[in-house]
């Protein structure tokens, strides 16, 4: 039996979560290789890597296309999106299912929210096709922390950098509520669902609050005016079902909020 203190993790993708993920698994001091599209690794080819599929004890499917929400987009943008993840998931599923890898798929509240959007089906598509491979799944709601604004940056990111520049500006009148989680939470949430077994979790807060709350949060930590808007924002997607076992976040909404901003403050520095 390989020694559990430097167990093998392969990460399908870096970004906000893949990249915490791996340094808390290197601080842990287990083996880690990430795989990532932006180092040039194409998953949707992931028989290329049968070796890495095969090294690991255990993967992370994170790798997926959000695509852009931030705008309308055209028709055959979507299916472009719609295409690549199916790709992206029979690949990774097919490779993961030959190395007899086990291993942990990242989904997401769209996966199961009433409205069918391309990131729910085709996110609903890599929970089936886990639980066929008796994988697990990590459903998550709105994850945070600090990541380069840009047309698929998340909500807490852009009110802090619109903070950092002067002022805060929502699109809604901030009525809407939602559940926010810190990314270190979710990546500690994540190594427990997979050390405890559970199949299934929903990972969040479970506290609900208004958008316009949160923006009210780092608009005083920042020492800038909160202008609202006046239409109403959309209602949150779905409502959590499946508790993660015996876990619990570490972190408040005021001090996740504060961990990123320091993040945020600490980028801009660098990045003038």
């Amino acid at each position: 039996m390989r020694d559990a203190q430097k167990r093998k993790n392969l990460i399908l993708g870096a970004g906000l979560l893949g990249s915490r993920l791996a340094s808390f698994l290197k601080g842990a001091e287990e083996d880690v290789v990430v795989l990532d599209r932006k180092a040039g690794y194409d998953l949707r080819q992931s028989e290329n890597y049968a070796d890495q599929f095969k090294w690991a004890d255990r993967a992370w499917f994170v790798a997926w296309d959000v695509g852009v929400w931030k705008r309308e987009t055209a028709p055959a943008y979507e299916a472009e999106i719609l295409d690549s993840n199916l790709r992206l998931c029979r690949s990774v599923c097919r490779s993961l299912e030959a190395a007899g890898t086990p291993f942990l798929f990242v989904s997401s509240q769209a996966a199961i929210a009433l409205e069918v959007t391309t990131l729910g089906a085709t996110k609903r598509v890599g929970e089936l096709w886990t639980r066929i491979l008796n994988g697990y799944t990590a459903r998550f709601w709105n994850i945070y922390g600090w990541e380069p604004v840009g047309e698929k940056s998340h909500l807490i990111p852009d009110l802090i950098w619109q903070g950092l520049r002067g002022g805060i500006t929502l699109a809604t009148n901030g009525e809407e509520t939602r559940q926010f989680l810190y990314v270190q939470d979710c990546v500690e949430a994540l190594v427990h669902q997979f050390n405890t077994g559970q199949k299934v979790a929903d990972i969040t807060s479970s506290d609900w609050t208004s958008v316009r709350n949160v923006a009210e949060l780092i608009g005083k930590k920042l020492g800038v005016e909160v202008v609202l808007g006046s239409k109403p924002g959309k209602p949150s997607m779905a409502a959590p079902g499946i508790r993660l076992e015996s876990w619990r976040p570490r972190f408040s909404l005021e001090d996740g909020l504060e961990e990123t901003i320091k993040e945020a403050k600490a980028w801009r520095q660098k990045n003038p």
